[in-house]
């Protein structure tokens, strides 16, 4: 299960001593979030919704892609379907010039997607596993394993 507002701010508010952290949430969650001069975030929308209301970030990536785990071979039809929308090696790419480029004043990323269980868990687990972010590992379960894999490829 996810963070619950409230868990969220009190993080921005106080992030861990001498590492940045990654924190999924759900698009409604991140909407609600004050755009602090230390937070940058991960603006993930499904491909048929709008932009999320996350302005003011002065550190912001917007990417659009379907929840679907590509790299699954036993997958539904409807899931066929939407492997076309799915995320890519250049949006992983993207991501990690993000995450590079950030300013060292930066402390948290938060990463939301429509639910904030899958494709943000997806991006968050990646930020731990590859640059070693301070992360709620049991906030993670549902991580979306494509998005993993394709981070951790291509890095």
């Amino acid at each position: 299960m996810g963070q619950s507002r409230k868990e969220v701010i009190d993080l921005l508010y106080k992030p861990p001593p001498g590492q940045r952290q990654a924190i999924a949430v759900s698009r409604r969650t991140a909407e609600q979030l004050p755009p602090l001069p230390t937070v940058a975030m991960i603006s993930i929308t499904a491909p048929e919704r709008a932009h999320a209301e996350v302005n003011g970030f002065t550190q912001l990536l917007r990417l659009s892609f379907a929840d679907v785990d590509h790299l699954n071979t036993e997958i539904s039809a409807r899931a066929k379907a939407k492997i076309k929308n799915g995320f890519t090696m250049q949006q992983a790419k993207e991501i990690h010039a993000f995450v590079r480029a950030l300013p060292p004043e930066i402390c948290t990323v938060i990463v939301h997607c429509e639910g904030g269980y899958s494709r943000s868990c997806g991006v968050v687990l990646s930020l731990h596993h590859l640059y070693g972010f301070a992360v709620n590992m049991g906030s993670l379960a549902q991580a979306n394993p494509s998005v993993v894999k394709t981070m951790e490829s291509s890095r």
